[in-house]
């Protein structure tokens, strides 16, 4: 079956007088029909400029420079984001494509009522008004909210439930595929669980596919079906989140899952040192400065994507055949 998005080469960077420093370098990465997929890395990685990059939504001075992202809408369309113009974007956008911002608890005006913000994409997709109601109404519901909230204002709900605000929003008109960025950010945890119990039985009701950036393994585990993991800007190993987190390969998944705690009182082992930032990316592997088993060849050569198994992706020289003979 063919991906339903499938992203290659995209590079995107931040502009300056004298150059573009990169952010997101080279990524390839697909998303299958149904799927939810968590991107997974620490904050600073490159996750949110990606998800940005591939809805068209970066600002200056973040910059794309290059790559396609292809959206398979069925058999016969496909649509290749990076390149749309903007007229073409906007008809995909709310129907096809759809967009739950980082920290958008805050996204709503507080000036406006919860319907007027619900239904003016809509209307604006040629509905009328009690059609618009309808499915404000019924998107609500995916996300156990009442219709009596669509006559209140931001300020009147709680902080989970303005997230589900925007959720409902946002698969109002059943898109094809959602990206959602950090959603449970500042959220308590039971609040946390039900939003991501909500989006899955979204994902089941409506049939869309899902993209999850994270910070949070926790956040996968319970969601994802897959899981791509990122760092410094590439992703790093891609597999199912049973692989992941069963038996993960690069030497980065390995510290994300050792740090996750797994009973009461645990001492739990942080990754050493600190992510590189854009302007100071080391030659070869990006990882290898933090890396207990880094060699020779790792501060010299970047690592390429080798295949592990079906499905099973890892950017490391441990898992280059050729690289493990010759060191």
């Amino acid at each position: 079956m063919p991906a339903l998005l499938e992203i290659c080469g995209l590079t995107a960077g931040l502009q300056s007088r004298r150059a573009i420093t990169p952010v997101v370098s080279n990524v390839d990465l697909d998303v299958q029909p149904g799927e939810i997929l968590g991107v997974v890395g620490e904050s600073g990685c490159g996750k949110s400029t990606l998800a940005a990059a591939i809805m068209r939504l970066l600002v200056t001075p973040q910059v794309l420079q290059s790559g396609s992202a292809t959206l398979r809408i069925d058999d016969d369309k496909a649509y290749d984001l990076l390149n749309l113009s903007e007229n073409d974007l906007r008809q995909l956008r709310w129907r096809h494509l759809s967009y739950i911002p980082q920290g958008s608890m805050n996204s709503l005006n507080p000036v406006l009522r919860v319907e007027r913000q619900m239904t003016d994409a809509l209307l604006q997709r040629g509905l009328s008004k009690k059609e618009a109601s309808d499915r404000a109404i019924a998107a609500l519901e995916l996300v156990s909210l009442e219709a009596r909230l669509l006559d209140s204002y931001p300020h009147e709900l709680s902080g989970g439930m303005r997230q589900r605000v925007i959720i409902a929003a946002a698969v109002s008109m059943h898109p094809t595929l959602i990206v959602a960025d950090e959603i449970t950010t500042a959220l308590d945890v039971v609040t946390q669980r039900q939003i991501l119990q909500e989006l899955a039985a979204i994902r089941d009701e409506l049939g869309a596919t899902i993209i999850i950036i994270t910070h949070d393994m926790g956040v996968v585990a319970q969601i994802a079906d897959r899981v791509a993991v990122m760092y410094a800007g590439e992703i790093v190993e891609v597999g199912s989140v049973s692989d992941i987190f069963q038996q993960p390969l690069h030497p980065y998944s390995q510290g994300l899952i050792a740090s996750i705690p797994r009973e009461s009182g645990q001492r739990v082992e942080g990754l050493p040192g600190e992510a590189p930032s854009p302007w100071n990316y080391p030659a070869g592997c990006r990882f290898h400065p933090r890396c207990p088993k880094v060699f020779g060849r790792c501060r010299e050569h970047a690592p390429a994507s080798q295949p592990q198994g079906p499905d099973r992706w890892v950017a490391c020289h441990l898992y280059d055949q050729e690289t493990a003979s010759d060191d």
